[in-house]
């Protein structure tokens, strides 16, 4: 299954990649997607560079697979994102199912820290690395991105539609 990934710049200036489910069309305004990465954007005037941070679009959201619908009338541009930034966008998507998994696990960085103090660094990091697969192996969330296809204009697009064209839903 190939996945179909949409930039958007919403109307309050968010812009974010996500995974694009369902687009909007004539006879709905919605847009079905699931793993929505906002990119912030700080600039450095003092060293003239400029910093991006992808990170979850939605706080507290416990699964970055939960589908998120956004109002089509909120969209100002949309793009297919540059294959520059897509293992940018599978690198934050991971951190937060990590994250997720952990804070799932009842694991504050408070308990972390006050068990692990007396750890030396390379100590932590393996014994991190061993949790993070742990929590892989129980959750389920590891996924190998090598084997995602990342070109986008294919003839079939990996697009579901929830609702019949013929549907007179009012919401």
């Amino acid at each position: 299954m190939n996945a179909y990934y949409k930039q958007f710049k919403l109307t309050n200036g968010d812009e974010m990649i996500c995974e694009l489910v369902e687009a909007a069309d004539e006879d709905n305004v919605e847009i079905v997607v699931r793993k929505a990465m906002k990119i912030v954007v700080n600039d450095d005037l003092d060293e003239g560079v400029r910093y991006y941070t992808i990170k979850p679009w939605v706080s507290f959201q416990d699964h970055t697979n939960d589908l998120i619908v956004i109002n089509s009338m909120h969209v100002v541009a949309e793009s297919i994102p540059s294959d520059t930034i897509i293992p940018y966008y599978h690198a934050a998507v991971k951190d937060a199912d990590k994250y997720n998994a952990v804070r799932a696990a009842g694991l504050s960085l408070k308990d972390i820290q006050e068990k692990l103090g007396d750890l030396t660094e390379e100590e932590m990091e393996e014994f991190m690395q061993k949790k993070y697969e742990e929590l892989e192996n129980e959750e389920g969330i590891e996924v190998d991105f090598d084997d995602v296809d990342i070109r986008y204009d294919s003839d079939s697009p990996n697009v579901i539609h929830f609702r019949k064209k013929n549907d007179k839903t009012f919401h």
